[in-house]
């Protein structure tokens, strides 16, 4: 009987062994499977990341495109004038109004009106310099201009059609101006 004793005592001990050998080996499996898992997910992010870090440096190439060099350099008020200075130097028959400059957030704007008119006898040259200037603001950049409407009054004889551009010129404040 201590013979059967013993071998059972034996058996269950290597059963024991084999148990936990089971166990552990289970435990290293699912962590293992789970190690591969985050390490996919590490590659795929890694991917996104590279994305994104291209989409970034395109963003900050087209903004160094659309910003001045001298954008922190200057007060948004100067960046304003300077493009007041750049539109009454192209739209030199036009009468152009301003009014006050005006503060709204991060903003800065300056309300803009253009007044000029178009003469019938050189309709074909004073409507393509109109439809010009009017492609210059749109594309203006610091300072953008804002075009809020655009009217247009033929007069009584006919002679010519008078326009009034109303929009504003806008920038945003440098970092010492929004301290």
């Amino acid at each position: 009987m201590r013979r059967s004793l013993s071998y059972y005592i034996i058996s269950g001990m290597l059963f024991l062994m084999v148990l936990a050998g089971v166990i552990i080996s289970k435990r290293y499996s699912d962590s293992l499977s789970n190690t591969q898992k985050k390490l996919q997910t590490a590659r795929m992010n890694l991917v996104s990341m590279k994305d994104a870090q291209v989409d970034m440096e395109k963003t900050i190439a087209d903004l160094k495109a659309i910003v001045p060099s001298d954008f922190a350099s200057r007060t948004p008020e100067e960046h304003i004038f300077i493009g007041l200075d750049e539109l009454k130097f192209r739209m030199k028959n036009a009468e152009i109004v301003v009014t006050n400059m005006e503060y709204k957030g991060d903003e800065v704007s300056l309300p803009v009106t253009i007044k000029s008119s178009i003469s019938r006898k050189a309709a074909g040259k004073d409507y393509a310099s109109f439809i010009n200037d009017i492609g210059y603001l749109q594309s203006m950049g610091f300072p953008f201009f804002y075009i809020g409407g655009i009217s247009m009054v033929q007069s009584q004889d006919r002679a010519s059609v008078s326009y009034e551009i109303k929009g504003a010129l806008k920038t945003l404040k440098t970092a010492e101006g929004r301290q």
